[in-house]
């Protein structure tokens, strides 16, 4: 993982293992932000250098090509993604009412859902119809975070009475998140993060009656 001590100052006294990594993930960042102003099919080399500040030639140096580094950083944001909500299960009580709850806190923490980072996820979204590679990457993601919000509405049923299937909740507080990230795109300024995760714990309420108690303590410390 690059130390945090790394920066441009000093980054000539780093080895070079040091430095290209962090030139690389400079480079992603600069990617990102390059995608969300700009979108992906005006997003260029020459942008992207200059947002980081380096020449083309470093771009080049480090990625060969742009669609490589689109790759990266789609690869990037995925990998970041799966981390973080992983590491909120695996922080959690194992209790999967618990861990459900989590996991939906985990999708809307400020690293994540933001309006940046969601503005570049839908344009890698929309071109994963012609981008087989990033239908892959996407793919990923999204397969992983679905199969462990299902095991999880399966764990919650087999203990307590449930008002829908457990494949049915696990799509619709799926769809729920979903559409409040969209929402954080494209709807009227102010809707809040706590305001997302309180509506899908409304939900999830509602899905698991008998869970009440302990997902409204859990709401209250969101």
């Amino acid at each position: 993982m690059l130390s945090t001590s790394v920066t441009e100052k000093n980054l000539s006294s780093r080895n070079r293992a040091r430095q290209s990594e962090f030139r690389k993930r400079q480079l992603i960042a600069a990617t990102i932000d390059c995608i969300d102003k700009l979108g992906l099919s005006q997003t260029t080399l020459a942008h992207i250098a200059k947002q980081a500040g380096v020449s083309q030639g470093n771009v080049v140096f480090h990625f060969q090509s742009k669609d490589a580094l689109l790759e990266q950083a789609l690869r990037f944001l995925s990998d970041e993604y799966m981390t973080c909500w992983k590491d909120a299960i695996n922080a959690a009580d194992p209790n999967p009412v618990v861990q459900l709850c989590e996991l939906v806190k985990a999708s809307f923490k400020p690293a994540i859902c933001s309006r940046k980072k969601i503005s570049v996820w839908f344009a890698f979204w929309g071109e994963t119809r012609s981008r087989p590679k990033y239908r892959e990457l996407c793919g990923r993601h999204d397969l992983a975070y679905s199969q462990t919000l299902l095991s999880l509405c399966r764990q919650i049923r087999q203990k307590e009475p449930s008002t829908l299937s457990a494949e049915t909740a696990a799509l619709s507080i799926e769809g729920m998140v979903d559409g409040l990230w969209q929402n954080f795109l494209i709807g009227p300024a102010g809707f809040k993060r706590k305001q997302a995760i309180q509506g899908i714990f409304e939900l999830i309420e509602v899905i698991f009656p008998a869970e009440r108690k302990t997902i409204r303590r859990i709401a209250n410390q969101a």
